[in-house]
């Protein structure tokens, strides 16, 4: 077997047996004839194709050196063409001046070369297809102590070779300022001036507008205050307005998600729906809130002990597709260190890790991702009581790696409603403590115990 061969397919040995590699030797000859012939064609090409969508070596390496001397902005013909393959020592390799003449004598080559190269590109992704499952083979064979690292590796080998079409990473600023124009226009037309996921309250998506792709929002509070309540309705909210939402549950199970949200859209007594206490006259809406919810595009993993790693596995294969995403991870500091990670390490540093992990998940899936967090007890003991972002439990990481920190304020007894620096009674504040592309606020919002449901106090409060 010749070099060559795996220098194309590293696993062309393993797949003799199985048939020839994806390929159209034609279909590259004769993309290769019109870049020779004409300019136009040549950037098109230089742009749109890879020397790997090339699989014979030579005419891999003629690919090569027509990219190396456009770069070198030398004219791209077949004599230029020669004298630079023989100064690298690879024209016999390609076939010699004959095959170069050959070449560049294809005139016909001009009519089907865009359909040729979209058919390089398709064997190019089979190939891709092939290598990773070969890839994937021997990391089974060979599996790490973290399987659920392997998982997240081969879906990312899979899911990479989708991508395959996205050729360009640049924008001239020009592209980038006409798409500003455009997006302004069609912002300033629309009603609505929030973009990405909404969180159907008004007076807080006229802050954030909207939770956009990439970003970490951190929401923290203390124990019973009812950080988990808010979650789900913004959970169900999300959905409402059209958001894809993959929630990982680490505290309750999934039974318990569902009689909160049932209680929540059918406005029943959350102690009603557990015990079963159920009315006649109220079996009717408790069907309708049932298809309601059953519409939404919500998936709850209640695995515990979970890590980031796992998370960002399933939450990749629960989304992927998805126009509109988003990640809720209730809640942090139940998350599970990484199994490879140092045992010895203390919590704090454990936590920061998992913190880094969300906010690089966040990126690598392109959807914002919603983590619960729990806050100090110090918070109780101090005057005021009004919980602050050092507030966040081993917060160092948590504060410095998100773009939103929203923290939970609520009187928890009558006696300290009564206060004058305290929360009405049944009033949540919602502080907007860190936000890294707009303005810091505070908006109430009603928590109906009853139903463990969130409303804005005042509605027609948007900006």
């Amino acid at each position: 077997m010749a070099d060559a061969d795996y220098d194309v397919n590293p696993t062309r040995a393993t797949l003799q047996q199985q048939g020839v590699m994806p390929q159209d030797p034609a279909a590259e000859k004769s993309v290769l004839s019109a870049m020779l012939i004409s300019t136009d064609v040549l950037q098109d090409a230089l742009v749109e194709l890879e020397p790997s969508d090339f699989y014979i070596p030579s005419n891999r390496k003629i690919f090569e050196g027509m990219e190396a001397l456009f770069a070198k902005s030398d004219p791209v013909d077949p004599v230029s063409l020669a004298d630079y393959l023989r100064t690298e020592g690879q024209l016999d390799q390609v076939g010699g001046m004959a095959y170069l003449l050959e070449l560049g004598n294809n005139t016909f080559a001009l009519a089907g070369w865009h359909h040729h190269a979209e058919m390089l590109r398709r064997d190019a992704i089979l190939r891709q297809m092939i290598g990773a499952s070969a890839q994937i083979s021997a990391l089974a064979f060979d599996a790490p102590e973290d399987t659920k690292e392997v998982v997240d590796r081969a879906e990312r080998m899979i899911l990479s070779v989708t991508d395959r079409d996205v050729r360009s990473t640049y924008s001239t600023l020009s592209d980038v300022m006409e798409q500003l124009y455009t997006e302004l226009g069609e912002m300033s037309a629309s009603d609505n001036k929030t973009f990405g996921v909404q969180t159907g309250y008004p007076g807080i998506d006229s802050r954030l507008l909207g939770l956009r792709p990439g970003q970490m929002v951190v929401i923290g509070a203390r124990p019973g205050v009812g950080k988990t309540s808010f979650a789900l309705n913004l959970m169900v909210n999300a959905a409402a307005q059209g958001a894809s939402i993959a929630f990982f549950s680490l505290e309750m199970s999934k039974a318990e998600i569902a009689q909160r949200l049932l209680s929540a859209q059918a406005k029943i007594g959350l102690m009603d729906i557990r015990s079963g206490n159920i009315r006649d006259n109220q079996w009717p809406q408790i069907l309708e809130a049932v298809n309601s919810l059953s519409d939404l595009d919500i998936m709850i993993d209640d695995t515990p002990g979970t890590t980031v790693t796992e998370i960002r596995a399933k939450a990749r294969r629960m989304l992927h597709g998805k126009e509109l995403g988003l990640v809720i991870v209730d809640y942090l500091q139940l998350l599970s260190p990484p199994a490879g990670g140092n045992r010895n390490d203390n919590r704090a540093t454990q936590v920061s890790e998992m913190s880094r992990g969300i906010k690089i998940m966040a990126k690598d899936l392109g959807v914002p991702v919603v983590a619960l967090s729990q806050l100090n007890r110090q918070v109780t003991g101090r005057t005021g009581q009004r919980p602050q972002l050092s507030d966040l439990r081993e917060s160092g990481s948590i504060e410095q790696d998100a773009d939103i920190v929203i923290l939970l304020d609520r009187s928890m007894t009558d006696e300290e409603a009564e206060r004058a620096d305290r929360p009405d009674k049944d009033v949540t504040d919602f502080i907007i403590a860190k936000n890294r592309s707009g303005p810091l606020d505070t908006v109430p919002l009603m928590f109906l115990p009853g139903s463990t449901k969130f409303v804005e106090v005042d509605r027609n409060h948007s900006e």
